[in-house]
C-alpha cells in the first residue's frame, strides 16, 4: 500500500478553494471533520495533526496514490482508498502528473481514480492535497498550449482547474509545487550543474498564484 508521511515537503502549502465554495462552508466543515476524527479515534491509534494555520487537522499518515493507474487497477486504488478512510487516514495526497513513470498515455489517470472514489463519499470528511508540476520541457504535453512547464500564474491556475474536473470536485484543500520552478538537480541527476541554471519564475508570483489561482 502507498503511504507517505503528511509532513510532505519543505515547499509553501497553500489552501485553494474555488468561488463556488461557499464562505459558510469553512466552518460547517470544520465542524464535520473535527465530529468525524472524534469518532475516528475511538477505534483507531492514529493521530492528528493541524494543518499549518489553517483550520484543518489531518491524520499523520497520508495515503500516496501515485502508482494508481500504472502498477494498480481502479479496483485496487478504490480498495485501497477504502481502506485507508476506514482506518483514520482523513488525506489523499495525488499530483497532476501522475500515475509514474510520467508519460502523455497515462497522465492524470490517478485524478480519475480518486474522482471516482470520490463520489461515495462524503466530500467535507476527505482532505485533498494534489501538486503543481515545475519546470519540465519533457511534460509540456500536460498544457494545453506550451513548450515547457513553469510554475508562474497562468500554468497553476490551468493545472488547478484541470485537476478540479479529473478529480470532480469544486475545492482542492491542499494545493502544493510538486518540484521547483528554478533549476534543481532532480529526476536522476545527483550533483547540482551550474551551467544550468536559468531565470526562475518569482516566488512572489508563485505564491500569489497558489493562494488563489484565479
Amino acid at each position: 500500500m502507498a503511504f507517505s508521511s503528511s509532513a510532505f515537503s519543505t515547499i509553501p502549502a497553500f489552501l485553494y478553494k474555488s468561488n463556488r465554495h461557499a464562505p459558510n462552508d469553512k466552518t460547517r466543515r470544520r465542524h464535520s471533520i473535527t465530529a468525524t476524527l472524534a469518532e475516528k479515534k475511538k477505534t483507531n491509534a492514529l493521530q492528528y495533526r493541524k494543518l499549518g494555520d489553517s483550520d484543518l487537522e489531518i491524520s499523520e499518515i497520508t495515503i500516496g496514490t501515485m502508482t494508481f493507474g500504472e502498477q494498480n487497477t481502479e479496483k485496487e486504488a478504490h480498495e485501497m482508498l477504502s481502506y485507508s478512510f476506514d482506518h483514520g487516514i482523513n488525506i489523499i495526497d495525488t499530483a497532476e502528473a501522475y500515475p509514474v513513470p510520467m508519460k502523455k498515455e497515462t497522465q492524470g489517470r490517478t485524478d480519475l481514480y480518486v474522482g471516482n472514489w470520490l463520489k461515495s463519499q462524503p466530500r467535507d470528511k476527505v482532505i485533498l492535497a494534489t501538486k503543481v508540476c515545475g519546470y519540465s520541457e519533457r511534460s509540456s504535453y500536460i498544457r494545453d498550449n506550451a513548450k515547457v512547464l513553469r510554475v508562474d500564474a497562468a500554468n497553476i491556475k490551468e493545472s488547478v482547474e484541470k485537476s478540479l474536473k479529473r478529480l470532480g470536485t469544486d475545492y482542492i484543500d491542499l494545493l502544493q509545487i510538486h518540484w521547483p520552478d528554478r533549476y534543481v538537480a532532480v529526476f536522476g541527476e545527483f550533483l547540482y550543474d551550474y551551467s544550468k541554471w536559468r531565470p526562475s519564475v518569482p516566488f512572489v508570483e508563485q505564491l500569489k498564484a497558489l493562494s488563489r489561482p484565479d
